[in-house]
């Protein structure tokens, strides 16, 4: 059995409620609503991100808050004033027929809640690829405030640092899934870093060469997705459809840990060699990874055994694609909110090898060369989400492509991240991707929340496969 993890609560220190700074132009929209992009990720819990940043020069806590802590609020502030519905509220409620649908509403004053901690656990350790029990990482993490007043609304945006004497800090990030997508977190990001690496005197003007765009008439619904999506939630409301989702969520079973397992170029090439030579699949380095995942994955839950003999059901994998070129007409690659579209990929689970289940996810993003092929099946698509759950499906978070190690950049004594963590996987069943954080690498890094025991087997399947490429 293993030992039970030492738990190192934080000490919050602080608490800040952060304004855009300057305000919004009066001719901004304030309100916001969902489009049926959004509303595909609407029970979703939120996308809560870890960013470690080592600096053994900090010596203690009032180094940071006296030094550092105004310039990260400043930049923060600054950076809001262009992503502004990031410090508004989202409507909650969808029950009814009679409810006006959600949106993100800004209002003059709100702000993004901002805490400030210190912690006591292995900054070192915390930061690794090592697994770590997620009972040590929650601490890290901050929750979304929730309002009250005539309708129910939540935030959409939370921040917190946790300052590490002598060792580093983290800042720990969570926004609402239905309100942003990858690409758009990143912008912010990028904006919000290039800000504080400007410096004080300049954060209140951060120029940007191409700000979000807010407008949702670029979103195109000829379909009427938006209204089906609306009645599909609230009949899943009804009927507890939306409970399935728990089926995902470790948080609640004790003994889940985090690792993260790297993928470098060298050893992508020569799977990917593998993987034409058995199936003919010329795979992209992103199915290659989520392939050996995946099937990692399926072999530590116990493969291809059935229940009392019976055959297993089949293995289910989804990820997403961006539609903002793929859309008709095209969304502008500035777009604030959600444009991606569902993929589903399925697969015998006991004949789910590494190779098989890379060129299976690969021949499902070649067929979505074809025009319109995304949308095909897209009615369907919030139910897709609750039966994936329930099937315990394999999903994607991050992507390489998004560049969150390069978009984290804050610049001076911080530079960028020692290690990024997409922590929310615990509670989503997905495997978090980002491109690898070690200079040079050009791989992928492939971050994962299990059970120890499933952990450990899922281990042994890495290394056997990497050792099995020379």
């Amino acid at each position: 059995m293993a030992p039970t993890p030492l738990l190192h609560p934080v000490t919050i220190l602080d608490q800040f409620h952060v304004t855009p700074s300057p305000a919004p132009a009066a001719g901004q929209p304030r309100a916001l609503p969902l489009t049926f992009f959004d509303l595909v990720f609407w029970a979703i819990p939120p996308v809560q991100r870890l960013f470690f940043y080592h600096n053994a020069d900090l010596l203690d806590v009032s180094d940071f808050t006296l030094g550092e802590l105004p310039r990260f609020r400043r930049s923060l502030a600054a950076a809001l004033h262009h992503f502004y519905p990031l410090a508004g509220k989202l409507t909650c409620e969808l029950a009814n027929e009679g409810v006006a649908p959600p949106e993100v509403v800004f209002s003059d004053g709100d702000s993004v809640p901002l805490t400030v901690a210190v912690g006591s656990d292995d900054f070192r350790d915390l930061a690794g690829d090592n697994a770590r029990d997620t009972t040590r990482i929650r601490p890290l993490l901050p929750a979304l405030p929730k309002h009250g007043g005539s309708r129910s609304q939540q935030g959409v945006l939370a921040v917190q640092i946790t300052v590490f004497p002598r060792a580093g800090i983290c800042i720990g990030t969570t926004v609402h899934h239905a309100v942003a997508d990858g690409s758009s977190y990143a912008h912010f990001l990028s904006t919000w870093t290039a800000a504080h690496r400007r410096g004080p005197e300049r954060n209140g003007a951060v120029a940007m060469d191409v700000p979000p765009l807010f407008d949702r008439g670029v979103v195109r619904d000829d379909a009427g997705l938006r209204e089906a999506f609306l009645r599909d939630h609230r009949a899943l409301g009804t009927a507890g459809g939306h409970e399935r989702l728990d089926d995902w969520d470790l948080s609640r079973r004790p003994g889940v840990v985090l690792a993260t397992f790297r993928f470098t170029e060298k050893q992508l090439r020569a799977l990917g060699r593998r993987v034409e030579s058995e199936t003919s699949a010329r795979c992209s380095p992103y199915a290659l990874a989520c392939g050996a995942a995946w099937a990692g994955i399926v072999h530590a839950r116990g493969g291809g055994r059935g229940l009392e003999g019976a055959p297993a059901p089949d293995a289910h994998f989804g990820f997403v694609t961006g539609c903002k070129p793929r859309a008709s007409p095209p969304v502008p690659a500035n777009y604030f909110g959600n444009c991606l579209g569902l993929c589903r990929v399925q697969a015998k689970r006991g004949e789910l090898t590494a190779a098989v289940a890379s060129a299976a996810i690969w021949r499902a993003i070649e067929g979505l060369a074809e025009v319109g092929s995304v949308f095909r099946g897209s009615r369907g698509w919030v139910r897709w989400v609750q039966e994936y759950a329930s099937a315990r499906a394999v999903t994607v978070a991050g992507s390489p492509k998004l560049g969150v190690y390069a978009a984290a950049d804050f610049g001076g004594a911080w530079g960028r991240p020692t290690k990024v963590e997409i922590a929310s996987v615990e509670r989503t069943g997905a495997l978090a991707l980002a491109e690898s954080g070690r200079d040079g690498d050009g791989g992928i890094e492939v971050g994962l929340a299990l059970p120890r025991a499933e952990m450990e087997t899922f281990r042994t399947f890495y290394l056997d496969l990497l050792a099995s490429l020379g």
